[in-house]
């Protein structure tokens, strides 16, 4: 193994190598690469993972700014360096970023649509999309996405939110926010079995979603469950169900799952969620399965955020999830390494 093939893994040095890791020019998701949005370059690039932006918000029906979610989600990325001594892994070069979705914002239906496309695009290069929007309703293209690729497949979902988000229809629309586990949850490859979601709480789950989810027979751990049994415990359990018996797996995140204390900037911000150290373990639980299909952000709201916290988080949590999965697939640095000598 070539040590200075590996300089970035220590300390700058100092003169024309000591580069400010916060400037690093083009923004993009880790520092990773632009790739355009194509199967055939994907597939070229060689990455386990592809960062897309969905800078949608016409789904939305709290407060707006979600559609700035991606842009703060990448800039938050600059913070961190690709090396994780908890895991002895190095995501550098792991990811490329496909830049954002071109959003229609007169013609939501046709927005919906590219996020569709985009997602399929992915897939079919055989690379994990990590797809951070936006609100809510982004998960309902992203869902149809996954179903119809794997076709005939048993594809499981794992829901993170303080809303079940289960309403059949919201004052007569079908795919806004408070509609997408609804619609998720109806594709045919999604199996009600293999579904399971986490961190409901409080009176923003009207009646009509829980009886929704009696008559689908999904299981859903409301927050008071999880502190009485212990939040791990119960994510263990919802992971079981999501991981064991599916072909593929759909993590989904509506970040106000976060309690409001740490995730302040988001659409709608509630008390009494998972804080951001249970969040942290939850995510190693995650990356220790070793295997996700697709994961997905949305609801963050940079406007509302305060000194960056929500979006810097929810970065933490997904590369926590990326590194863990590398280490679970031996894909840790050699430990004998040491810092390049200066020529």
């Amino acid at each position: 193994m070539n040590p200075a093939k590996y300089s970035h893994l220590f300390s700058p040095t100092g003169g024309d190598g000591a580069d400010n890791y916060r400037a690093p020019g083009q923004i993009t998701f880790l520092r990773s690469d632009h790739v355009p949005l194509k199967t055939e370059a994907l597939k070229k690039s060689g990455v386990k993972f592809a960062f897309i932006g969905v800078p949608f918000d016409e789904g939305n029906i709290g407060k707006p700014g979600s559609e700035d979610g991606p842009r703060e989600f990448r800039i938050a990325s600059q913070e961190y360096f690709p090396y994780w001594f908890e895991y002895q892994v190095d995501l550098q070069g792991v990811a490329v970023d496909c830049g954002d979705v071109q959003m229609p914002k007169v013609n939501p239906t046709l927005a919906r649509e590219r996020i569709y496309g985009a997602v399929r695009e992915v897939l079919a290069a055989g690379v994990i999309p990590i797809i951070c929007g936006g609100d809510r309703s982004l998960a309902i293209s992203v869902g149809r996405a996954l179903s119809d690729h794997y076709a005939g497949k048993k594809v499981g979902n794992l829901h993170f939110g303080a809303q079940l988000d289960l309403a059949d229809s919201w004052a007569g629309e079908k795919t806004v926010s408070t509609c997408a586990w609804a619609r998720v949850t109806e594709q045919p490859s999604i199996k009600a079995e293999h579904c399971a979601h986490l961190g409901a709480r409080n009176s923003l789950n009207p009646k009509d979603w829980i009886d929704l989810a009696k008559e689908r027979k999904l299981r859903y751990y409301p927050m008071i469950e999880m502190l009485d049994r212990g939040v791990t415990k119960v994510a263990g359990e919802a992971i079981r169900k999501v991981w064991d018996g599916t072909d593929a797996q759909y993590l989904s995140f509506n970040f106000n799952v976060m309690d409001a204390s740490a995730a302040p900037g988001v659409t709608s911000a509630e008390p009494g969620g998972i804080e951001a150290r249970e969040m942290i373990r939850i995510a190693d639980m995650i990356g220790k399965e070793g295997k996700v299909s697709a994961i997905e952000i949305s609801e963050l709201c940079p406007i509302f955020d305060v000194s960056g916290t929500t979006s810097r988080l929810a970065v933490c949590i997904i590369l926590r999830i990326m590194a863990a999965m590398a280490q679970t697939h031996g894909k840790t640095v050699d430990e004998s390494l040491r810092r390049p000598k200066s020529a």
